[in-house]
């Protein structure tokens, strides 16, 4: 696995202080203004406070209270923004604007946008390919990953470490990781593939991989994890030495990437398919 000198989560940390300080000023703020509008508001709907001649600052008080909501909801607004264009980048192929965005939602956002935020991030930092980091974030993730159930929660966690464990190579780990993943009750997603399909590949068991990605329809797919799936699919089939492994329909149809870009977090510490990205197209 990749190695670090610096800790792997102190660039996030580093940038996150700053953003921490200035949301935390923001949400004490927020807060003294609502609390003292609510004593505005109490002294409003006092007749004897009212017929003393204290209505202007009553309504003064009030007002700050109405300021303060607003101040609230402009930051849980602009934070889920962020959010929102974190995983537009993600999808679109650009993790360093992605962590850019998630790092906002992490240090501002509510509990669950910080916790699915947390997981974008993560999420970011392995398409980056720094697989340590990725691993810390995994490691560090708060309890809510967004809103979701426990079973949920956890079938996504141990499959995301399985993922980088596998790629960084570490398969014992990522089997132990798998063996703990349980699907969830009514759920089809099939949250293992990825991590068994990397595995597999990587223990040249090329049949077995492609055997395994045809055993689920592309529905049950997460979204996230199908594009890898396909670049594997494809890597897969290349090296079968003339073994003959028939397509099954409805599977995620096997596909090289148009840019090896696209997907060189796989091969960081893989160096077979760092070789068949370039066109190297040695069989096993």
């Amino acid at each position: 696995m990749t190695t670090h000198t610096d800790h792997p989560l102190c660039p996030p940390l580093a940038k996150g202080l700053s953003l921490k300080t200035r949301f935390g000023g923001l949400q004490l703020l927020s807060a003294l203004l609502m609390s003292a509008g609510f004593g505005g508001i109490v002294l409003v709907l006092c007749e004897q406070e009212a017929a003393a001649g204290g209505l202007p600052r009553s309504i003064a008080l009030a007002s700050l209270f109405c300021v303060g909501v607003a101040l609230e909801q402009w930051r849980h607004g602009w934070v889920g923004k962020r959010a929102r264009q974190g995983w537009e980048q993600l999808l679109a192929g650009r993790p360093d604007a992605a962590i850019r965005c998630f790092e906002v939602a992490v240090c501002g956002g509510r509990a669950d946008q910080r916790g699915w935020s947390h997981y974008g991030l993560t999420l970011a930092w392995l398409r980056k390919g720094e697989y340590v980091r990725a691993l810390s974030l995994c490691d560090a993730a708060p309890q809510p990953w967004g809103k979701m159930s426990t079973s949920v929660r956890g079938a996504r966690r141990a499959a995301l470490k399985a993922l980088i464990l596998a790629l960084s190579g570490e398969l014992d780990a990522a089997r132990r990781q798998v063996a703990e993943l349980r699907r969830p009750m009514f759920d089809k997603t099939d949250y293992a593939l990825l991590a068994q399909a990397v595995m597999l590949c990587r223990e040249g068991k090329y049949v077995d991989a492609v055997r395994r990605i045809q055993q689920s329809p592309r529905e049950s797919i997460p979204d996230m994890d199908v594009g890898a799936v396909a670049v594997l699919h494809a890597f897969a089939r290349g090296r079968l030495a003339g073994q003959l492994v028939p397509l099954k329909p409805g599977c995620v149809m096997p596909q090289r990437p148009a840019r090896a870009s696209e997907h060189e977090y796989l091969a960081r510490e893989w160096p077979e398919l760092a070789a068949w990205f370039r066109g190297e197209e040695a069989r096993a």
